[in-house]
């Protein structure tokens, strides 16, 4: 296969990944892969002093050499470890116009995977984009105001354009992850579905949850054909009067990039230039190539990790609490060493 054609094929499929919205996903033969989540999200009520950020003093960081000193011991970044931020948005328009205060698009899907060199393994991590974080606000002309809490994702609403949109939203997930470096990012919005899935003739899947609540046919273990509007509504309703609807949403929504993959592993080559053409002006990408390679050359891990922490639903929205002990752990883990 041409260079060009398998930098295309990388882009279209980092693209679908985006928009599918999924909380991570597994390159496997396998058409029934079960995934496992390593988290420690529940319902209980929130734990207000165990905020995202570091005022309760849980690390310190060294703004020198970038190491932390958790529980009495030093941890360095793994300098084998790359890391890339996916992000699906909910609109395509992202002016902001007139005066005072206009918001964008927003960030519903959040993704950051550590691209591990070194073991050639790449972990993903599901960022909530219900997460209560002290979010930068931007007025129409681009001034900064103030800071305020709100859900995560909020701060791609404040950016003027998908670039600084996205570099808003790069920098506060640095913030919330201890300042973990994040070296590249790409987005694609939801309105790119349908043309890409109807580009390669829809996509078959194998429901392994009930999803009747879609269609009376989508019951579990039956063999479902989604063409795009099928596909677009099948990876972005839910229902926003449950609370919680958006978890039960992340599972349909992995399903069927496992199934896309597989589609278009069949289909091979001959679907690169038709799912370029079908992405358009709805992809955003500022990646180094060499991420891109790896995103096709590396085995991806069996565990999708997920931020630790509460889900508060006594607002007029859900509002994740994340859990600042859990949450460094996970980090040293991802993207550290003990010194």
């Amino acid at each position: 296969m041409k260079k060009r054609e398998v930098f295309i094929l990388i882009i279209i499929f980092v693209s679908v990944i985006i928009i599918t919205g999924i909380g991570g996903f597994l390159i496997s033969e396998k058409r029934n892969v079960k995934v496992a989540r390593k988290t420690d999200v529940n319902n209980a009520e929130a734990l207000e002093s165990d905020v995202y950020d570091n005022d309760t003093g849980i690390y310190s960081l060294d703004s020198f050499d970038g190491s932390i000193t958790y529980n009495g011991k030093r941890y360095e970044a793994n300098t084998a470890i790359d890391t890339l931020l996916f992000l699906g948005i909910d609109n395509s328009d992202q002016s902001r116009e007139g005066v005072g205060i206009v918001e964008g698009g927003r960030s519903d899907t959040i993704i950051l995977f550590a691209i591990d060199n070194k073991n050639k393994i790449i972990t993903p991590l599901e960022i909530n984009r219900d997460s209560m974080v002290d979010v930068d606000i931007y007025d129409n002309d681009g001034n900064y105001l103030a800071q305020g809490l709100e859900q995560l994702t909020m701060q791609y609403s404040y950016g003027r354009n998908a670039k600084q949109a996205c570099n808003l939203t790069k920098n506060k997930i640095s913030d919330l992850l201890c300042r973990t470096r994040i070296d590249s990012v790409i987005s694609l919005t939801m309105d790119g579905i349908e043309p890409i899935v109807e580009s390669i003739g829809g996509v078959d899947l194998r429901l392994e949850t009930d999803e009747t609540q879609l269609d009376p046919c989508y019951v579990e273990g039956a063999f479902i054909h989604l063409d795009g509007a099928s596909a677009k509504d099948f990876v972005h309703i839910r229902d926003t009067e449950i609370r919680g609807s958006n978890i039960e949403r992340m599972s349909r929504q992995t399903q069927f990039m496992l199934a896309m993959f597989q589609n278009i592993k069949r289909q091979g080559g001959s679907v690169i230039d038709k799912m370029e053409k079908a992405a358009g002006d709805y992809l955003y990408e500022d990646v180094d190539a060499d991420s891109l390679v790896h995103l096709t050359e590396y085995e991806y891990s069996e565990k999708i990790y997920l931020l630790p922490g509460v889900n508060k639903t006594d607002g007029i929205h859900d509002e994740f609490y994340i859990d600042a002990n859990k949450l460094t752990e996970m980090i040293l883990d991802l993207f550290y060493l003990e010194s």
